[in-house]
């Protein structure tokens, strides 16, 4: 069962009912609350989740066990965007160290312009993007998630810094020496 079939408060054919709630309505307020960060943060759980499994259904669960662990957490936790990532990327590392797999496929955006409707240049693309993925997967582990966090969910520095628990100017280092190691790569391939 997947978060998005689990019957919460917001649910659109149910209202939370007097028996849900404490007598000061604590547990009604912690559901609603939950429910907000779901609906905030679910997406982006779930994309970098897919870009380091590639896989998902692994996504989907990494996903819910990351807001499950956010439920029995509670309250404590001070920043939930950078808390869910931080754990469903520990999970997601922990499920490919358990599989021995490789990262596998998902479609990397490319930011090469041309004519969409060339069957070349399409496959021009498609050839790229799938040179991108193997790279962006042989990558040691932070620059690995730091490309998946910065470049392609969009982050800033400050987040993946706290997601990856280390500081920012290591975080600038990785994604410097990332890149590097991308575009070096790219550019001696045939």
């Amino acid at each position: 069962m997947s978060l998005r079939d689990a019957k919460t408060p917001s649910s659109p054919d149910r209202r939370p009912d007097e028996s849900e709630a404490t007598t000061d309505g604590t547990a009604t307020v912690a559901a609603w609350k939950f429910h907000v960060v779901v609906l905030k943060h679910h997406r982006s759980v779930y994309r970098m989740s897919l870009a380091l499994l590639r896989d998902e259904y692994l996504a989907e669960d990494v996903t819910q066990e990351a807001f499950v662990r956010y439920w029995q957490k509670g309250a404590g936790v001070a920043r939930p965007k950078e808390w869910l990532h931080s754990v469903a990327r520990n999970c997601c590392l922990d499920r490919l160290r358990k599989a021995d797999r490789v990262v596998g496929d998902e479609r990397v955006q490319t930011l090469v312009s041309g004519d969409e409707h060339d069957p070349a240049w399409q496959y021009q693309q498609d050839e790229l993007s799938l040179k991108l993925r193997r790279l962006i997967d042989a990558l040691p582990e932070p620059q690995r998630s730091l490309i998946v966090l910065f470049d392609v969910q969009g982050m800033n520095g400050a987040e993946c810094a706290r997601i990856l628990d280390i500081n920012v100017n290591q975080v600038r280092v990785y994604l410097h020496r990332a890149r590097r190691q991308l575009r070096l790569a790219l550019e001696n391939s045939p």
